[in-house]
């Protein structure tokens, strides 16, 4: 018997796991035309009432740099830009489909784990400022669902799930590690095949999948190394747990092609604290 073939099955056999608004997807549709007005987007978000008010709360939050100053959807897509809350929405809906507010299960803190997320969110725009990539609202999305497959384990696997936990906790070791010895197959797989069925573009799939093992990331690799760098970075901040209390190693091939050697780490970690604080808008939402 195959574990690792049937474990994957089961989660694609999962029927009850759950899709992207259909708003987000009307949105996505809307970008791809180059006539779609900021009054069309806003429309599109104003259909489902509970998104729309998370959108306004978080664009004005410290995060964006518009505290207070913006009342309308419309007004937040001509000041932010048509990919700027493509973003918040997608974030918004991420944190909708699977927040449990103080859910605690096996062991596993789920407070502690989305703060990890966001964190790594917040930490993934950082690197990417500081290595001056255009790529950081991408960055930070990559950053906050790296570990969503954790979720799908713990909703959907119980019984996998609290396997992984148990070993984790006895042997003092990465979630990943005893996901790999106990089933073959991690919560990057499981990940992976939940953003492909969202249809997420290619940099988002490649970060979640391969976030561990960047190297295996044949394209849209630097999103994947700079979601490498940024776990690490959170993990030895102590920033939140992803259900393990260790600090993976740093791989050299993304050490060297972010050029972290060239940069002040002291000023990076300096900077990943100041995006945390304003991320705490994430869990209020």
């Amino acid at each position: 018997m195959n574990q690792k073939r049937d474990l994957l099955e089961a989660v694609r056999g999962i029927s009850t796991i759950p899709t992207i608004p259909t708003v987000l997807e009307k949105i996505t549709l809307l970008l791809q035309n180059p006539q779609t007005s900021a009054e069309e987007i806003g429309r599109a978000i104003t259909t489902d009432q509970s998104l729309a008010s998370k959108v306004l709360k978080l664009v004005n939050s410290a995060f964006y740099g518009f505290p207070g100053k913006i009342s309308t959807i419309t007004h937040a897509v001509v000041i932010l830009g048509f990919s700027t809350i493509k973003n918040i929405v997608l974030t918004a809906s991420i944190f909708d489909v699977f927040r449990k507010k103080g859910h605690r299960y096996a062991g596993f803190d789920m407070e502690k784990f989305w703060f990890h997320s966001i964190a790594c969110g917040a930490a993934s725009q950082s690197v990417a400022k500081f290595i001056g990539s255009s790529e950081r609202e991408e960055a930070f999305i990559a950053g906050l669902i790296h570990d969503v497959g954790k979720i799908i384990e713990c909703q959907y696997l119980e019984k996998e799930f609290t396997q992984i936990v148990r070993e984790t906790q006895q042997k003092n070791q990465l979630f990943f590690d005893s996901e790999k010895q106990l089933f073959e197959v991690t919560h990057q797989e499981i990940g992976g095949l939940l953003c492909q069925s969202w249809n997420l573009p290619e940099n988002l799939q490649n970060a979640v999948k391969y976030h561990h093992n960047p190297s295996k990331s044949r394209s849209h690799y630097l999103t994947t190394a700079i979601v490498h760098c940024a776990d690490i970075l959170v993990r030895a901040m102590d920033l939140g747990n992803g259900g393990d209390n260790k600090i993976p190693r740093m791989s050299d091939q993304v050490w060297q092609s972010l050029g972290l050697e060239n940069l002040s780490l002291q000023s990076l970690l300096e900077n990943v604290n100041d995006e945390v604080e304003k991320t705490t808008i994430f869990m209020q939402i």
